[in-house]
């Protein structure tokens, strides 16, 4: 391999601490933090995979350390971070601080920590004889839907062959996450026909429409109630109505009221159908509205479609994953990740990583440096199991 432009002591401390100066809100260009990984990664792999998306400002990475043979394993993070407006932090959001043994910082625990362990591993990788890759994979904007990841895995499918694990490194405690739920979001506008209220007969009602639907979105979504108890709504598909809004003045028929929905679908239950049956609902009050206005229509607009992680037995990922922790057995969790967008091009797929999901997002969000430790070994033995 390359020699190393790093010492053999770098720390996932000061990384972590580099990562969390770098805004990196969701939307923004990765170009700084993207200069930041390739420091530490791009002298010492052997391969590197750009992956741009629609906005050329953004961009997926991935490194390759190792020979390109069949068995590889892939350690995947996402560089944004949520925004900061509204909270109240005792700490700068953007300076990681150190105390009783946490590091504070926006992004340190969802989950910068994880791509600070990861960067942290590069010497060590550098030095191994590995006799199977492992691939260090940063993808964008996870925060907003996981829209960087699809473009970035479906360039690995490409580049590589044989992947053995993808390893997710959300917020777990280091514990094995195989399987949650879908993600998906969409606005649906109707489009009536607009006149003077005290004549509404003459015009049709896109407001009154569009509650009609929401009415019976809520009526799909007791229905998905009944499926199973509460305590286990980590199996529960679940419909939010979000957002109705439209119409301008009281004295005016509204010709425009958008719909916002969203679909969180357990692993196991067709996401497809499901939405495939909500905008039949749709279509339906369409025709109705065309009956008595032709120029009336339904406009769908998908905002992001997360694919749900489904539990594989047989996973050659979870048996690894498994195997390095200790564990006996996986768990599910109720958000989704971009583990979804890995299994959905075929590849094995599982989430570990340091820190709770209950410090994300949060004012004050931190992990623990016992957290960040373990989290080190963990890809130090990974770094050991290939290369044997």
């Amino acid at each position: 391999m390359k020699q190393s432009i790093m010492g053999e002591n770098l720390e996932t401390k000061a990384i972590l601490g580099e990562l969390v100066r770098i805004e990196t809100v969701s939307g923004c260009s990765t170009n700084e933090i993207n200069d930041l990984i390739n420091k530490y990664c791009e002298q010492s792999c052997d391969a590197k995979i750009i992956a741009s998306g629609p906005n050329k400002t953004q961009k997926n990475i991935a490194f390759r350390f190792g020979p390109d043979v069949p068995g590889g394993i892939i350690l995947s993070g996402h560089t944004d971070v949520v925004p900061v407006q509204d909270q109240k932090w005792s700490h700068p959001p953007f300076d990681a601080t150190e105390r009783d043994g946490r590091i504070y910082g926006r992004g340190t625990c969802d989950m910068k920590g994880f791509l600070a362990s990861m960067i942290a591993s590069v010497p060590k990788l550098d030095m191994t004889k590995l006799v199977r890759p492992i691939w260090l994979a940063f993808t964008y904007d996870e925060e907003t839907g996981c829209l960087g990841a699809p473009y970035l895995a479906k360039e690995i499918v490409k580049n590589s062959s044989g992947i053995k694990a993808v390893i997710v490194g959300e917020p777990t405690e280091m514990t094995i996450v195989d399987q949650h739920k879908g993600a998906f979001v969409e606005y649906v506008t109707f489009h009536g026909l607009s006149v003077h209220s005290s004549l509404p007969w003459l015009g049709l009602s896109a407001t009154e429409y569009a509650i009609r639907f929401g009415a019976q979105l809520v009526a799909l979504s007791e229905e998905f109630s009944k499926e199973v108890t509460v305590t286990d709504a980590d199996r529960m598909t679940t419909l939010n109505l979000a957002q109705i809004n439209g119409g301008t003045a009281h004295n005016i028929v509204p010709d425009k009221c958008r719909v916002m929905w969203s679909l969180r679908c357990a692993p196991g239950q067709d996401a497809n159908a499901i939405v495939t049956r909500i905008r039949a609902i749709a279509r339906s009050l369409e025709a109705e509205m065309q009956n008595h206005a032709f120029k009336t229509s339904v406009e769908f607009e998908t905002i992001f479609d997360v694919p749900p992680l489904a539990a594989k037995p047989d996973s050659p990922a979870l048996h690894l994953g498994l195997g390095m922790t200790g564990q006996n057995a996986a768990q599910s969790v109720n958000y989704g990740t971009e583990a979804g967008v890995y299994q959905n091009v075929g590849l094995p797929t599982i989430i570990c990583g340091p820190g709770s999901i209950e410090q994300a997002h949060k004012p004050d969000e931190w992990i623990s440096i016992e957290q960040l430790d373990a989290c080190d070994k963990f890809i130090e033995k990974l770094i050991a199991n290939q290369s044997v």
